[in-house]
């Protein structure tokens, strides 16, 4: 394990203590998955707290959760229990299943913390754990979203390589034959709602009482859509790749 992906174990996803908006943009990778998951055996490599393994687990056969941070196993198994449900202190280069374990495979902001010697690794595992007709389901970062033009950029310090839509899919296909790129989009309405933000406009009297302040605390899945393109104004990237 690198120092950087040592690093990010200090800053897993708690849901409790993120802002809402950016929690519900995380959740819409599960949102993604959902269609894939109805009694299949799901491998989730990188689950980092827990929550996302747990909530698939309420659709899936079976969900094993897999991370390389150690001590993200006892604290994820005390906070999130189903007889389904499993987490493991696991390599994801190296995954201890045999070929063909699971339907599903799902990897949710985690590529970006994987040393890039070890990308193809990372990806040929997944293939190999995959059944015949199995998918795998990826996020991550839009870093053409993140660079804003005519501002210096620097990538997080505890990501090793951050992509843009068009060198995600390039990578993906190396391994996967059938590899379809989806944007996240921000909906309409909180579009306006970050543009007022941006004014300072949430600011103004008590936040119960402002609607801008409201419509950002209380954001979910439902204001943010996935769309079959990727642009600069994508937040983040998902991919769907298919053995078949």
């Amino acid at each position: 394990m690198t120092q950087a992906q040592a690093d990010a174990s200090l800053c897993g996803m708690i849901p409790e203590e993120t802002e809402p908006r950016f929690f519900a943009q995380h959740l819409c990778a599960y949102e993604f998955a959902r269609p894939h998951l109805l009694g299949k055996r799901v491998l989730e490599v990188g689950f980092g707290e827990g929550y996302g393994s747990h909530w698939m687990a309420d659709l899936a056969r079976e969900v094993v959760g897999i991370d390389i941070v150690a001590g993200n196993v006892p604290r994820a198994q005390a906070r999130y229990q189903r007889p389904n449900l499993q987490f493991r202190h696991m390599d994801a280069t190296a995954l201890d299943f045999p070929s063909g374990s699971f339907d599903v495979v799902c990897s949710f902001q985690v590529i970006e913390h994987v040393p890039e010697p070890q990308l193809l690794a990372y990806l040929r595992e997944i293939f190999r754990v995959l059944t015949p007709q199995g998918v795998f389901c990826v996020s991550t970062l839009n870093l053409a979203n993140s660079m804003k033009p005519g501002r210096p950029y620097q990538k997080l310090i505890y990501h090793e390589k951050e992509f843009t839509g068009p060198e995600l899919d390039a990578l993906l296909r190396q391994v996967f034959p059938s590899v379809d790129m989806r944007g996240l989009f921000l909906s309409p309405m909180q579009r306006v709602v970050q543009r007022f933000k941006r004014w300072g406009l949430h600011r103004l009297g008590p936040p119960q009482w402002n609607p801008i302040a409201r419509a950002y605390h209380q954001a979910s899945t439902r204001d943010f859509v996935v769309r079959p393109c990727v642009t600069r104004s994508s937040l983040d990237l998902f991919a769907l790749c298919r053995k078949a």
